[in-house]
């Protein structure tokens, strides 16, 4: 039995990057944190770069080397604050600055890197929290010939449509905060914008770039999104076998399921060692020819379907697909799109990239 399979398609990821390109006159920022939300970064990072993006956005510095290894003629953004001056300098990495006080004890040492001014906003992981501290902080970089070349905040709200509207009044203070710094500061690089925030409002005025991570790699960021999508993942295993349980008879640690009427259950090669979250499996399904059949248990490297007379031994049953989404699940209280694909393991599944086609 061949083991279970994620299929990575690179053209979907191509098709999604060119989109952006097109609708933001080239304003597109790629985010390829944690290996390019476990697509493989030097795989995204290529077909990104086919598609014509040039400038991407990482918390890793590890990524951040290994993606001015792939390619001098990017601008590499590090979305976390560093002190590696060196090792920023060398690879010519453009940081983003944590506060004032950072700035302040660290004059000398900036100089000859490109920094990231940073705006708190609701997130509060780093970044002004203040217009007078964006203010000082422009000031001490002009006087010291500091290089601020960004500035940047992230939407912590912008996939919520809550009664209060905190997405449309954080990005009003942000707007504020942005205005006031413009005046003082003419910036190279401006962007806040993540998937969810670009499909409410498309760039938004005055910024020169959205910077996107789920959307690229096929996933819907809410519900009613209307952006146009290529799903790029597709996560399937086989039917291992197929066992009738009768009323009262049980399967899976602990008895997990225990039929109230005669069952038939397929046995499945991929369980939670696969990286299947347990949400995934708890009152959901998957499709196995083109049909969606209910999941009932969960094991370490298998898992258990219901199932009728239409499947069969070898059958190939899938988690993830076209037909069947990541955000479908995400939509329906699983975890997050991201959540559900960055634990998928890629050393257990034969993992199969698609080419671009032409």
């Amino acid at each position: 039995m061949e083991n279970a399979k994620l299929r990575i398609d690179l053209g979907a990821i191509y098709k999604n990057a060119t989109r952006v390109l097109k609708e933001t006159d080239g304003g597109l920022i790629a985010v390829v944190k944690n290996n390019a939300y476990n697509f493989g970064l030097e795989r995204a990072v290529e077909t990104f770069y086919k598609a014509g993006v040039r400038v991407f956005a990482t918390t890793s510095l590890k990524e951040c080397i290994k993606m001015r290894d792939l390619y001098e003629d990017i601008t590499i953004i590090s979305l976390n604050p560093a002190k590696e001056f060196d090792l920023l300098r060398k690879y010519r990495i453009s940081t983003a600055i944590a506060n004032l006080d950072f700035v302040k004890n660290n004059l000398e040492d900036m100089k000859g890197i490109s920094w990231q001014l940073e705006w708190a906003g609701s997130m509060r992981r780093s970044g002004c929290r203040s217009k007078e501290e964006m203010s000082e902080i422009l000031s001490l970089a002009r006087d010291n010939n500091i290089d601020i070349e960004g500035v940047w905040t992230h939407f912590s709200w912008a996939d919520e449509f809550d009664q209060d509207k905190t997405y449309e009044r954080e990005r009003e203070i942000w707007l504020d905060a942005l205005a006031a710094a413009k005046r003082v500061h003419k910036f190279k690089f401006i962007h806040a914008q993540n998937s969810a925030s670009f499909a409410r409002d498309g760039l938004l005025e005055d910024h020169s770039h959205v910077r996107l991570g789920i959307y690229l790699y096929g996933c819907l960021p809410y519900r009613e999104c209307p952006k146009k999508i290529d799903h790029a993942i597709s996560l399937s295993a086989r039917v291992l076998s197929i066992i009738h349980l009768d009323p009262g008879q049980s399967i899976g640690y602990c008895s997990s399921f225990v039929a109230k009427e005669p069952t038939d259950l397929a046995v499945i090669n991929m369980g939670y060692g696969d990286g299947l979250l347990r949400s995934r499996i708890r009152g959901h399904d998957l499709e196995i020819n083109k049909r969606r059949y209910p999941l009932v248990s969960l094991m370490m490297s298998h898992s258990v379907a219901i199932i009728d007379e239409a499947v069969t031994l070898g059958d190939e049953v899938y988690f993830y697909g076209h037909d069947i989404p990541v955000h479908e699940y995400t939509f329906k209280g699983v975890a997050s799109n991201s959540e559900q694909i960055s634990v998928l393991n890629h050393m257990s599944l034969d993992v199969d990239y698609i080419e671009i086609d032409g």
